[in-house]
């Protein structure tokens, strides 16, 4: 069969199928059917259109829709989107920089954009500024403030949002990213609005808001104040006893006061003055002018402070061929009845100067009356006054010497500025070298050089601690050294691989033997001073004192205030501790790196204390157990306990 017999048309009236299909019927009598004709009741249908093409009706039923062009957004964006600042939150832009001192530790909010940028500027500038100079008495110290402060908020940008499509002309498949995005939105401002307000609470409580020691958690009272509560108000004035027992006042339990400010000449303080304590004597000496004459001048003032208010003794200028602006370690070397300063001798009763002839060079030591001076370069020379005559004993050549004198020489144990070692003939001073080079000493009578041993691992340089009775030689890493007398005679030898863990040692004004820092580096008793401060334990850290009286230890938990600082190390290196004598009180100046206050801790009640006038001073030095002098850009400040 073929498929022209299966074709047909609607024109065939006959409807004939093909003859290969029908030839055996076609024998067959069929009779043919009746015409029905036009039925009764029925009409034709009326013509209908023809229906359209699929294509042509997809196109008219679906229009067509011209989408925008849409960026997606990024969704790690819209995790950084922090709530607006409410209104009560001050901006950094309406509080000057030098201002109230940030409250320590409140949450920075993080920004993006322009703003961040401009924030993280602007936090590098201070940060290169920190060391030049801390903020002048009118306004409050950057580093510490009380916790009740409010701490300023940085200014919070929020990134712009993308615009959205009505949701008329938004086609099924649009829909989804939208609700996603809105829905990481909220999350966001959600958590946002969460972070802000926990920052706002936990500033209310303490500087830093939060604490990371379990046992600093427990303490009743984290908040950092100048003194004890229900305390009367103190009147001006200093009212203590003006006495130096080599450990500081229990009273300072109370918390710290100030006694009086004492504004000194703008000419001393504009390149800072330098200080010396003596008994009940402050000596000041600072850079002058004198009218009418060219060059340096040295302007030197005594106050009596053992009094309410500090009593100038005397006044006086004079001219000097060095510089007072110079800085050394020692800035000043003390005699029975002559102070020596750059090359100035003040007489101590009246202030009288006259000029020695050593010029440029710095007095470094006295005894038996010679003085001892060291030019910065590679020379030291010995001198004696006779009948108001200087007479050069001796001159002797060094190791390159270094231009600050020993400020970084030794372990810090001695009082700032021990030179010398030993009395009568086998006196002698450290020659003010550098750590990198071979130590050396010079016989004070005699003016002969001596080099002192060195531990065998010295190789990148070695610290010298000058002791009553000779010298201690420690390498680099302060893990091994050598003891000597003070002709440089080698003695005997220790080691220590637990130098990081030793305590720190309260600072009150003695000088420690040769066995002295031995038995410490080794034991860790400090027999010349009051006691030492360490931090213990390694999953919540507490201080520990340890009286030198009796070898009793005391154990506090760390304020909360100063938790957010430790570490499991508990590694403790402040600038300066004291201890009172019963471990009642003690004084830390930089408690960790991260914080450079000064604080007076209350150890029996772990109450802390400072102030922003206590942070301002670039110097300070302890006069007597309740009084503490700091140096500012203006004058001095006189600090005692609260209680007093």
């Amino acid at each position: 069969m073929s498929n022209d017999d299966l074709r047909h048309t609607s024109d065939d009236a006959a409807r004939a199928h093909s003859s290969d299909a029908w030839d055996g019927l076609s024998q067959l009598d069929i009779s043919a059917l009746p015409d029905f004709g036009d039925l009764p009741g029925f009409a034709d249908l009326p013509e209908l259109a023809p229906l359209p093409e699929l294509d042509a009706l997809q196109e008219s039923a679906m229009p067509e829709i011209v989408m925008p062009d849409l960026e997606m957004p990024d969704l790690d964006e819209f995790l950084r989107v922090t709530p607006p600042v409410p209104t009560d939150v001050p901006q950094p832009d309406a509080v000057p920089e030098t201002g109230s001192a940030p409250t320590a530790g409140a949450a920075t909010a993080r920004t993006h954009s322009a703003s961040h940028k401009a924030a993280t500027a602007s936090s590098q500038k201070r940060s290169a500024n920190k060391q030049e100079s801390r903020p002048t008495a009118a306004t409050a110290s950057p580093r510490r403030q009380p916790a009740a402060t409010q701490a300023p908020q940085p200014a919070i940008t929020v990134g712009p949002t993308p615009a959205r499509t009505p949701r008329a002309s938004v086609p099924p498949r649009q829909k989804k990213p939208n609700l996603l995005i809105a829905f990481v939105a909220l999350i966001a401002i959600g958590l946002g609005a969460s972070f802000l307000s926990s920052t706002r609470d936990g500033s209310s409580s303490t500087p830093w808001g939060t604490q990371t020691s379990s046992s600093a958690s427990t303490q009743a009272d984290s908040e950092v104040r100048e003194h004890a509560a229900d305390l009367p108000t103190r009147s001006p004035g200093y009212r203590g006893s003006a006495t130096n027992t080599h450990s500081i006042s229990p009273q300072w339990a109370s918390g710290v006061a100030t006694a009086w400010t004492l504004e000194l000449p703008s000419e001393m303080t504009e390149f800072g003055p330098q200080m010396f304590a003596e008994g009940q004597v402050l000596y000041i000496a600072g850079d002058d002018t004198i009218e009418g004459q060219r060059g340096s001048a040295v302007r030197t003032q005594a106050y009596d402070l053992s009094g309410e208010e500090p009593t100038l003794l005397w006044d006086t200028v004079g001219p000097t061929e060095n510089s007072a602006i110079m800085t050394y370690t020692p800035a000043f070397v003390s005699s029975e009845t002559q102070l020596f300063f750059h090359d100035v001798v003040i007489d101590k009763a009246t202030g009288e100067q006259t000029q020695a002839p050593w010029g440029d060079d710095f007095p470094l030591a006295q005894a038996d009356g010679i003085v001892v001076t060291c030019s910065t370069t590679s020379s030291c020379r010995g001198w004696m006054q006779t009948s108001g005559e200087w007479t050069n004993l001796w001159t002797t050549t060094t190791n390159p010497q270094t231009s600050y004198g020993l400020s970084n020489q030794g372990l810090d144990y001695a009082p700032a500025g021990t030179t010398r070692s030993g009395t009568g003939e086998l006196a002698s001073v450290l020659v003010p070298s550098s750590y990198q080079e071979t130590p050396q000493i010079i016989n004070i009578h005699t003016g002969k050089t001596t080099y002192l041993p060195s531990p065998a691992q010295s190789g990148l340089g070695q610290y010298v601690e000058v002791a009553t009775d000779g010298f201690v030689i420690t390498d680099v890493s302060k893990k091994q050294g050598f003891l000597t007398d003070s002709s440089g005679a080698r003695q005997s030898t220790y080691s220590n691989d637990e130098y990081l863990r030793l305590p720190a040692v309260s600072r009150d004004g003695n000088q420690p033997s040769t066995a002295d820092i031995k038995t410490f580096m080794t034991k860790k008793t400090a027999n010349w001073a009051t006691g030492t401060v360490g931090l213990v334990d390694k999953d919540d850290c507490s201080i520990q004192v340890t009286l030198t009286s009796d070898g009793s230890s005391h154990t506090t938990p760390v304020p909360g205030v100063l938790s957010p600082y430790m570490t499991g190390t508990c590694l403790f290196s402040p600038k300066e501790v004291r201890v009172s004598a019963d471990g009642s009180v003690l004084y830390a100046d930089t408690f960790t790196y991260q914080d450079q206050s000064r604080y007076f801790i209350d150890t029996a009640n772990g109450l802390t204390y400072t102030s922003n006038l206590l942070n301002l001073p670039k110097q300070t030095m302890w006069v007597f157990d309740d009084m503490l002098i700091g140096l500012t850009d203006s004058g001095l400040t006189a600090f005692v306990p609260a209680s007093s």
